[in-house]
């Protein structure tokens, strides 16, 4: 099977998160750099989410899988070692999806630049900083960072924490992350949606219906318990004019639970935590 774009997607974990603090965030974008060394894939966009992560790859299906495969065993060594998590990620599954048509290709990657909005996240894509959404259109300002071959050997390992050879041209910002700009193709994206105008009309668009429709993913990838949660009041103002979820009558609390389930696909289990109701009513409801 020759090269060919593909969507890259982990199922979300649903009891525990693969980035819980800035710092696993900065070794997770760090993991992506190390992995796109080791196989011969080109990253258009990429999205880390705390219990899940998407990538938009051109490769071969088997080293977008390779990739994907690695990325997600250096996350459950993390895990591991951050709390003794032995389970990690075992049982959650890697897919790929191939985009086979243009109109596939840029739906996907607005998909997956939009994933911290569509989580609830009260900032722009493009200011959300564990994605690659801040590095299109920018009219050729580079990220800047203190370049690789400028540091001692030392210096360098105690950043990266790693032997693999590294660019020398490589950047890392004032927090030990190395520039995404160092390994993401920007300027594939650029010619792909031609104008900075266009690529924002692209992200204002609502299209995870018809991408995860088109994915099959609307039924694996969840959102945290937090994510939820900094959309239930304005859920409950809009829904039954309250102002927290004391003031809602049982009636008003089990439809709450119908549009966790029906807006954020929360699992029986979240809604019984959010809503502070028995998972034996939950299920009764949803």
């Amino acid at each position: 099977m020759g090269r060919s774009y593909y969507h890259v997607s982990s199922h979300g974990l649903e009891r525990n998160d693969i980035f819980k603090s800035k710092e696993d965030f900065i070794q997770g974008m760090n993991d992506v750099a190390m992995c796109v060394l080791g196989y011969d894939v080109m990253i258009l966009a990429f999205c880390l989410m705390s219990n899940h992560f998407h990538f938009v790859l051109m490769g071969t299906f088997e080293e977008c899988r390779l990739f994907a495969e690695e990325y997600k065993r250096r996350a459950a060594i993390r895990m591991r070692s951050r709390n003794g998590d032995v389970q990690g990620l075992r049982k959650v599954q890697i897919q790929l999806d191939e985009l086979d048509t243009l109109n596939y290709l840029e739906n996907a990657i607005a998909y997956v630049l939009r994933n911290s909005l569509a989580a609830g996240i009260p900032m722009m894509p493009y200011h959300y900083p564990w994605s690659s959404a801040s590095l299109y259109f920018q009219g050729g300002q580079p990220q800047t960072g203190e370049r690789l071959c400028d540091m001692s050997e030392r210096k360098r390992f105690r950043i990266l924490k790693t032997r693999i050879a590294v660019p020398d041209t490589y950047a890392v910002n004032a927090d030990g992350m190395i520039l995404p700009s160092c390994y993401v193709d920007v300027s594939a994206v650029e010619n792909l949606f031609r104008s900075p105008a266009r690529l924002l009309y692209m992200l204002s668009k609502k299209v995870e219906n018809e991408v995860e429709l088109q994915l099959g993913v609307a039924d694996h990838v969840t959102m945290t318990d937090q994510e939820i949660i900094t959309q239930i009041p304005n859920l409950i103002k809009n829904e039954f004019g309250r102002d927290n979820m004391e003031q809602l009558t049982m009636e008003q609390r089990i439809k709450l639970c119908l549009l966790l389930k029906r807006n954020y696909r929360a699992n029986v289990k979240q809604i019984a935590r959010l809503t502070r109701l028995s998972t034996e009513v939950v299920c009764k409801v949803v």
